[in-house]
């Protein structure tokens, strides 16, 4: 018996010879990859790594190579790097919107997706300006500017600015039938990264993008959400609400068994009066506001949803939505219809308590 338990345990013993060891301090993790467009052929890799400077402070520098492929660039890198290079601890993939636009980014992101250590939560992003220009800031916050990136689109994402984007995300969005992907857009503004918006996918490619007011409208559609904020601009010249803690969920109705169905959007928009710059609040003030709000986030998404059909993109998923009601979905029939399909959409405000004293 004891015989028979000690050969059971030396298997997993034994096989603890063959794993890979890894020494921390022998490897220059990356924490933020950007590319560059160069011509049809080529393309700049810009590797982001820590450096570590005194009283614990964290800076980065960058390492770039300009090769064909995300293995060149990758063999490249690690001949210009002391420490062989590991992509553990990536937070965040830019690509430049010109890349994105003639190249596409399935290329380097497939290779990305077979890496074992690469996380998929990681952040995909698209960038107005260049990606090594971005990487080679110094972040205003003194901190890594990997570090700055992730906890920039982080907060925006939780403070509602834009909808809910990974890598993760982006794959299930990119591989499933009636959806098309979307990411976070970057800018530049003197020295500083900025989140301008949300850029938009046909396949891999780049195609345009949305405005922030524009993404917390795609918001509203894609998520339910809390602790938003929204101003509402009143029909009395210079006059405005400020409304805050909104909750909001959208309810798709979508006629079944068919590839051409109506659908019709309910949205559910609650939230807290904190701010009216107007003299008196009264309730006829309040019903003003209501509607006023109601007619302006129901123009604004129509206008949201006729922008991607003009474009002949669904990042909303509609038709993954008509393909789950419908078992005889043809994907043709689908596109073929959603450019000119129909979408009634309405927008019940709720008020619950004003914040305003009086």
């Amino acid at each position: 018996m004891k015989l028979r338990l000690i050969l059971l345990f030396c298997p997993p013993l034994l096989l603890t010879g063959c794993v890979e060891t890894l020494i921390l301090d022998e490897l220059q993790f990356i924490h933020s990859v950007g590319y560059d467009y160069i011509d049809e052929d080529r393309v700049e890799g810009t590797a982001s790594v820590p450096i570590y400077k005194m009283e614990e402070q964290v800076g980065s520098e960058t390492i770039s190579a300009v090769a064909s492929t995300s293995r060149d660039i990758r063999l490249e890198l690690n001949a210009r790097s002391s420490k062989p290079l590991h992509s553990g601890k990536i937070s965040s993939i830019l690509f430049s919107e010109e890349m994105a636009q003639k190249m596409g980014i399935m290329q380097i992101l497939d290779s990305f997706s077979r890496d074992s250590a690469v996380g998929m939560r990681n952040f995909i992003c698209i960038t107005r300006d260049s990606p090594k220009k971005m990487l080679e800031l110094s972040s205003p916050l003194e901190i890594d500017i990997a570090v700055y990136i992730k906890e920039l689109i982080e907060q925006n994402i939780e403070r509602q600015n834009i909808p809910q984007s990974n890598f993760h995300l982006f794959l299930k969005r990119y591989y499933e039938d009636g959806q098309d992907p979307f990411l976070p857009y970057l800018s530049l503004k003197g020295n500083t990264i900025q989140i301008e918006g949300v850029s938009l996918f046909q396949g891999d490619r780049y195609v345009g993008k949305l405005n922030l007011k524009e993404a917390f409208m795609m918001k509203i559609l894609l998520e339910p959400f809390a602790n938003g904020t929204y101003e509402v601009s009143l029909p009395e010249e210079g006059e405005y609400a400020v409304l805050r803690n909104i909750h909001s969920k959208a309810h798709y109705h979508i006629e079944r068994n068919t590839n051409t169905p109506a659908i019709k959007i309910v949205i559910n928009f609650t939230g807290k009066l904190n701010e009216y710059s107007g003299e008196k609040l009264n309730e006829q003030k309040l019903t003003e506001i209501v509607e006023t709000l109601k007619q302006q986030l129901e123009n604004d998404i129509v206008a949201t949803i006729g922008l991607f059909q003009e474009k002949n993109i669904d990042p909303l998923g509609i038709g993954s939505r008509v393909k789950a009601r419908n078992y005889g979905f043809k994907l043709d029939e689908w596109k073929a219809y959603y450019p000119n399909a129909k979408v009634d959409v309405t927008v019940n405000v709720k008020i619950k308590e004003t914040g305003i004293r009086q």
